[in-house]
């Protein structure tokens, strides 16, 4: 049975598959088979000193693939992974991000922009070409080819599309299928390792250097926001926007082999898609998260926060820069809490005793 016990600074929710092992055997990195990573813009800034400590220690000398996954937010983080000095490229990733200014309210186009010079600096030199062959490091990206009004980058005909998916989705999740179709790049001529989509149509590609920065920007690039990735080669023709449109925190069987899936997560609950944050009785199932282990930032971590909660994209609106900046570099250094005390109880080999359920149904 999971344990009632509780970390300070974090959470380790399990699903019953993955309770069942770690109870076992504890946990430990050579149990992980895969990783994914949600959708969220600024919010992940609470992970990074786990992403850095997961990589640089806990991961420390893999050799045995694995295979992230990620949307928006993080499938970036997974790039960073995929670098060869990953530690160092998740610090890159970081201090871009942290560091954008924008003066007035920012265009598309400036954003998309903004989006280039951040990748460009995690990647590097030779990112990409790193990224491409990593022997261990197998990265997914997940985007949506868009349908009807939401190809359009026509503010009002977007906004229409939208406002049409939003109410399709209150109705029914499976209503997505009208208007978005998943599209997962992956390594290795686009084998992804055993994630199996079966839930919307889903395009399967190859990851490759050619078309690796327009997938990974297209795997963010929310509408009105940032501009849509048109035609990127080797997957059919269309616009592409934000994975977590589908792909939020995620809602299919993980069924990935040769291990548990590992989950770093900024809450503590899911939403299956980006709308699915209107609909707060439309919860990811639990038989979707066998075997699924999640970190989350505890409650009292969160609750100690600038402002009480983890960043979002309202920053950008409700604070200056110099503000928000500073938020966001504490936010970042309260992170450094969990990773601690992950890793503490994780050298202790306690990390069995704190595992509990998924509080869904």
């Amino acid at each position: 049975m999971p344990s009632t016990h509780r970390a300070e600074h974090f959470t380790l929710q399990a699903g019953v598959g993955a309770a069942k092992l770690i109870q076992q055997q504890g946990l430990s990195s050579d149990l992980i088979g895969s990783m994914v990573g949600a959708s969220g813009g600024p919010k992940w800034l609470i992970l990074s000193a786990l992403d850095q400590m997961l990589a640089g220690e806990f991961f420390k000398g893999r050799r045995k693939p694995i295979y992230t996954l990620g949307s928006s937010a993080g499938a970036w983080r997974h790039i960073a992974y995929g670098v060869n000095d990953n530690v160092a490229a998740i610090q890159r990733f970081e201090q871009a991000y942290i560091q954008q200014r924008y003066e007035t309210t920012p265009s598309p186009a400036e954003v998309t922009e903004e989006g280039r010079k951040i990748l460009a600096q995690v990647l590097g030199a030779n990112g990409i070409s790193e990224l491409i062959h990593n022997p261990v490091w197998k990265t997914n990206l997940s985007a949506v080819r868009s349908k009807g009004l939401l190809a359009s980058e026509n503010k009002i005909l977007l906004g229409a599309g939208l406002l049409a998916t939003a109410l399709g989705n209150l109705s029914s999740r499976e209503r997505l299928r009208h208007f978005f179709e998943r599209t997962v790049f992956s390594p290795d001529g686009g084998q992804n390792g055993g994630f199996h989509f079966d839930d919307f149509v889903t395009h399967q590609i190859p990851l490759t250097e050619r078309n690796m920065l327009d997938a990974i920007l297209a795997s963010g690039s929310i509408p009105l926001v940032m501009e849509g990735i048109r035609n990127i080669e080797g997957a059919p023709d269309g616009m592409y926007r934000d994975g977590g449109f589908i792909d939020y925190h995620f809602d299919f069987k993980f069924d990935a082999p040769d291990g548990l899936i590992l989950y770093p997560h900024f809450y503590s609950h899911l939403s299956a898609g980006w709308f699915d944050k209107f609909t707060p009785w439309r919860r990811v199932s639990s038989r979707n998260l066998d075997n699924v282990v999640m970190i989350s930032p505890s409650k009292s971590l969160v609750a100690s926060l600038p402002g009480g909660k983890i960043p979002d994209r309202d920053d950008f609106k409700n604070l200056d820069n110099d503000s928000r900046i500073a938020r966001w570099e504490q936010v970042v250094e309260q992170g450094k809490k969990m990773a601690d005390e992950f890793y503490e109880c994780w050298q202790k080999g306690s990390l069995a005793d704190l595992t509990v359920s998924f509080d869904i149904n």
